[in-house]
């Protein structure tokens, strides 16, 4: 039986126009399918038919803030989408390594993204939280 993945098995790049951001103080990555199912009732027929419309990929990454990096990817972003001229590209690529030595990495592109963030008291870290989503996933090392 192979062995199960740790956090530190897997690398995560965020791209802007193929420039790696670099948030170095990612906690956690959320990845998630975007899939509407659906059923098509028919008269004389006592089981539906299934179908599913694919909707892309969505999810987040949450950060521990150690500096403005956050903060000026959005504002960027932000900036260029008001502005309607030079719309950055952003992409992800997430990679996992298997204990076999073999590795398998996505990449996630037509994205858009937008920030939250946490800041409680003296025993809690602040967090920053980008939710994104993703028109389209193809592998990249296959």
């Amino acid at each position: 039986m192979s062995a199960s993945l740790r956090g530190h098995q897997g690398q995560i790049k965020f791209l802007q126009d193929g420039q790696d951001q670099q948030f170095v103080a990612i906690k956690k990555l959320t990845m998630n399918q975007d899939s509407t199912f659906m059923k098509s009732y028919y008269v004389g027929q006592a089981v539906p038919e299934g179908d599913q419309a694919i909707e892309g990929w969505s999810g987040n990454i949450e950060c521990e803030v150690k500096d403005a990096g956050i903060d000026l990817f959005i504002d960027a972003l932000t900036t260029n989408n008001l502005n309607g001229i030079g719309v950055s590209d952003y992409s992800v690529i997430s990679t996992e390594n298997y204990a076999d030595g073999t590795n398998q990495s996505y990449g996630y592109f037509d994205m858009q993204f937008k920030m939250s963030k946490d800041q409680s008291g003296l025993q809690e870290k602040m967090t920053k939280r980008l939710d994104f989503q993703a028109m389209q996933r193809l592998p990249l090392n296959t």
